[in-house]
């Protein structure tokens, strides 16, 4: 699968597709419309310009959101203090014919 930003300036590469969509209902997924599939880091290629991304870290400070610096898409996560096995990727950086139909779980993360 190959996803990219709305501009283009950040490609994301992955070899297969997700087991699953993850819908979260915390405020930073609501508030960016993130739909996670996720990786580990070593399956994940990231191609973009050394300055073409910006980091945003919340308030628990387990992972760095990476937001393109031109178009303002979360394309992807990386963890900081989370389980170094695993990266999110936001599934709507792909066509949607490479993922809707995957199953889809909720996972309640405003009551963490």
């Amino acid at each position: 699968m190959k996803g990219q930003c709305h501009c283009g300036a950040v490609q994301i590469m992955v070899a297969t597709a997700p087991a699953e969509v993850l819908r979260c209902n915390c405020s930073l997924c609501r508030k960016t419309g993130w739909r996670g599939g996720y990786w580990l880091p070593d399956a994940v290629t990231v191609e973009a310009e050394r300055d073409a991304l910006t980091p945003y870290v919340q308030g628990d400070k387990m992972i760095t959101s990476w937001i393109c610096k031109t178009c303002g898409c979360f394309t992807h996560w990386t963890p900081r203090t989370a389980s170094r096995e695993r990266m999110g990727v936001n599934m709507r950086m792909f066509e949607p014919e490479e993922w809707q139909h995957l199953p889809v779980r909720t996972v309640d993360g405003a009551s963490y």
